[in-house]
């Protein structure tokens, strides 16, 4: 079964007066990356959420985001402290610079407001057991991000079976042109030979051994044997449980690698075509493979 790399999930749970969001998103990479953004509360769950997203996900670039909101606040990640001890070392300076200096007017909340540091604003305290829910409920969105990956790898499969039997039906063609590609030549080559000797008949002998060292070097019989070999390759991977994206990017090189070397061995034009029609095909499945985990 092919699994996608693009796809989202999420999920959501809630404790006492705080309700925890868990988005995840995943896009194609070549190798895994990981990015969490998480409330400051919960920045200790950073080790173990890239530990259980990588049990899950092999490859792609994966952003796991949580949101926490309290019921009573509006928010969960920060709470509004007055700094008591500070404040009140602010308020007997400035009475004793009132006094020395015998100055009017009197210390009050307006007088304070200004003053650097005498509210602090810190993250929220959350009770440590709150971990072990965010971390179910994490589980939960890669859990729905994974069945949306395997959803789209289905249609990946439908897509890659249909161009792989395309690019069979191509080598067919090229494999029954063969035949008649070497019979025009020997045609040809007697034609060219009677227009050069004045109609005379040309020796069948050495039409016969140029013919057959053409031949020799047009043969495109171990091409596509390998080439069919690398197909059915391809074909059994989708059956597997493993995550196959570079194996199969590696086996659509291998491919292209014996249709180039079919190309270079023609100059008919019947195998060309088929030759350009199969490496479009193989440029599509190139891209749809870049998406495979």
């Amino acid at each position: 079964m092919l699994i996608s790399m693009t796809g989202y999930g999420r999920a959501e749970g809630q404790k006492d007066d705080h309700t925890y969001l868990v988005e995840v998103r995943s896009v194609n990479n070549r190798f895994i990356e990981i990015n969490t953004r998480l409330p400051k509360a919960h920045m200790d769950l950073e080790q173990p959420l890239k530990k259980l997203i990588k049990s899950y996900c092999s490859r792609g670039s994966i952003t796991l985001s949580i949101s926490m909101v309290n019921s009573n606040e509006n928010t969960g990640e920060w709470e509004v402290k007055p700094n008591i001890p500070l404040a009140t070392q602010y308020v007997t300076a400035l009475n004793q610079i009132r006094d020395s200096l015998k100055l009017e007017g009197k210390i009050d909340l307006k007088s304070m407001v200004g003053i650097r540091d005498i509210v602090k604003i810190e993250p929220l305290a959350v009770d440590p057991a709150n971990h072990e829910l965010i971390l179910n409920i994490a589980t939960e969105a890669l859990i729905s991000l994974q069945k949306m990956k395997k959803e789209e790898g289905i249609n990946l499969q439908k897509d890659l079976e249909q161009r792989i039997d395309a690019i069979e039906s191509h080598a067919a063609e090229i494999e029954s042109c063969q035949p008649e590609v070497v019979k025009e030549y020997q045609n040809k080559l007697k034609e060219r030979i009677k227009s050069l000797n004045e109609g005379m008949e040309p020796d069948e002998t050495r039409i016969a051994q140029e013919t057959a060292l053409l031949a020799d070097r047009c043969d495109i019989t171990e091409e596509i044997t390998r080439l069919r070999s690398h197909l059915n390759q391809f074909r059994n991977f989708f059956n597997t449980n493993e995550p196959i994206g570079r194996k199969l990017e590696f086996i659509t090189q291998e491919i292209n690698r014996e249709v180039n070397t079919t190309g270079s061995k023609s100059s008919d034009i019947k195998i060309s075509n088929r030759v350009i029609e199969i490496k479009s095909e193989l440029e599509k499945i190139r891209e749809q493979v870049q998406n495979i985990e």
